[in-house]
């Protein structure tokens, strides 16, 4: 294992890292597996060297239900606050997909710092910069949810109510496109009903089928995209473009128990990196809060032209 690769021990001198290596072991986990659950010993830290990890809370044994807290992926770490105080786990981790994580317990992590306070003092350095940037991005996800939950409560009419939701993520995630996509039940077709940044009018009003395209397969899946150099890649070659399509996508559907309401896509982040896990996770929380919201909104708009149509129709 490349230290570098892993962000904890990024800054190791390689002989420095050796120390950890000893203490080091390996654990391979298939595609749904449990690493820890919740109420779990708290006795290991778990370096991710390839995979993905969703932590995440369970709601209800009975039918399943749980709440997503974050998806960590390859260079990250899980575990960390129960290797340093030994409590309980405080919430449930499971693989993603085939992962590869590097188990490091409590016992031998403390050993090792007793006989290496060197390595201990640039260790906890190496911590505790990642927790600040991480608590930097949790905060950042608070204020955006806290933002939509403001524009929600207002229950303002649909498009006031995209407008706000797509204007609160542009500027919290910091990207040049974004767009909402609303489903008709009745023509299963997929709108932009709002979008905003480069090349917005474009792709404003434009409609294809709710299962056609970019926007179409993540609302058909119920899955998150995250698509890294689009033009490059081959994996959606084959799906019909529609214009909307960027370099970099974030694609996240709009679900509401058994219901489908749309998506919404956000593109090209302005630091020119691509979509991260905390970017999923923000867009992911924004999305699970505005589902009802655009829902209701929908149908009051539905209801309203079908009670217009009524008076046009009775007057003629």
């Amino acid at each position: 294992m490349e230290h570098c690769e892993i962000e904890l021990f990024r800054d190791f001198p390689p002989e420095e890292f050796e120390k950890f290596s000893g203490i080091i072991r390996e654990v391979r986990l298939k595609k749904g597996e449990i690493l820890f659950e919740e109420n779990d010993p708290g006795d290991a830290l778990y370096l991710i060297q390839g995979g993905a990890i969703r932590i995440f809370r369970r709601l209800d044994m009975e039918t399943g239900g749980e709440k997503s807290l974050a998806l960590l992926e390859t260079g990250t770490f899980v575990g960390e606050m129960s290797l340093l105080d030994g409590t309980p786990r405080s919430a449930s981790a499971r693989a993603e997909m085939e992962t590869k994580v590097l188990k490091i317990t409590r016992e031998d992590f403390l050993s090792l710092l007793c006989q290496e306070p060197t390595s201990a003092l640039r260790f906890f350095a190496a911590f505790m910069k990642i927790m600040a940037n991480r608590l930097r991005r949790t905060n950042d996800e608070l204020v955006a949810l806290y933002e939509v939950g403001k524009i929600i409560s207002a229950a303002p009419p649909l498009s006031e109510l995209l407008k706000g939701i797509l204007a609160c993520l542009i500027g919290s995630l910091k990207v040049r496109f974004g767009a909402v996509f609303t489903e008709n039940d009745i023509t299963n077709m997929l709108e932009v009903a709002e979008a905003k940044g480069e090349g917005f009018d474009t792709v404003l009003g434009l409609k294809t089928g709710n299962k056609e395209g970019l926007a179409g397969l993540a609302l058909k899946n119920r899955q998150t995209i995250r698509i890294v150099n689009y033009s490059q890649g081959t994996e959606y070659r084959d799906i019909p473009r529609f214009g909307y399509e960027r370099e970099n996508m974030l694609i996240v559907p709009l679900v509401r128990g058994d219901e489908t309401i749309g998506v919404i896509l956000l593109a090209d982040r302005e630091d020119g990196e691509p979509f991260d896990a905390a970017n999923v996770n923000l867009l992911q929380a924004v999305a699970s809060q505005a589902a009802a919201a655009v829902e209701s909104a929908l149908f009051h708009q539905d209801t309203a032209a079908r009670e217009q149509f009524g008076r046009v129709y009775y007057q003629f």
